[in-house]
């Protein structure tokens, strides 16, 4: 594996290890594994020490895997703040008292024509997610964010969409 590709999808894994039992013997040896992978020698190292963080991560919720297809067009460092932010954003939804979900799975649903509810919490916090995805990609491609500035607690600074009223006005000038 590339040292490119091991950086990105390593960092993935770390930041969703971080929110899982660090007692779990699954969660101790993909950690393990990935200080072995960060000091691999060569592609081949990375390569294996991949395979066995992808064998024990695989079965387990959230884990990340990583990405087929086409390279991104982001660089190694916007990756990361989004993976980081993703992963924020998904921690921070999932951190609310269970005693909640009933009220908020009922009265939030999926948006467009899917129709119906959420099939469960972790649907919920996964479109929540993407959501959070798509606006930041849709940000960097329309320049309102460099895809890397972040504040000290971790929050994007982009610059929000404009409002009907401010694009109305930018055309009567």
């Amino acid at each position: 594996m590339k040292l490119e590709n091991w950086n990105i999808n390593a960092n993935k894994v770390r930041l969703w290890a971080e929110t899982q039992n660090e007692e779990d013997p699954s969660i101790q040896a993909i950690m393990l594994s990935l200080t072995l992978g960060d000091n691999a020698s060569d592609d081949d190292g990375r390569s294996q020490y991949w395979t066995a963080i992808r064998s024990f991560g695989n079965g387990l919720e959230g884990f990340p895997s990583a990405r087929k297809g086409q390279q991104s067009s982001l660089s190694e460092a916007q990756q990361l703040v989004l993976a980081t932010v993703e992963q924020t954003v998904m921690s921070a939804f999932a951190g609310i008292p269970t005693e909640s979900h009933e009220l908020l799975l009922s009265v939030i649903v999926p948006h467009g024509r899917t129709g119906g509810v959420f099939a469960d919490w972790n649907a919920f916090c996964e479109d929540i997610t993407k959501k959070a995805h798509n606006y930041m990609m849709t940000s960097i491609k329309e320049d309102r964010w460099d895809g890397e500035s972040v504040s000290k607690s971790g929050v994007p600074q982009i610059t929000p969409t404009p409002t009907r009223a401010e694009m109305e006005a930018e055309e009567e000038e």
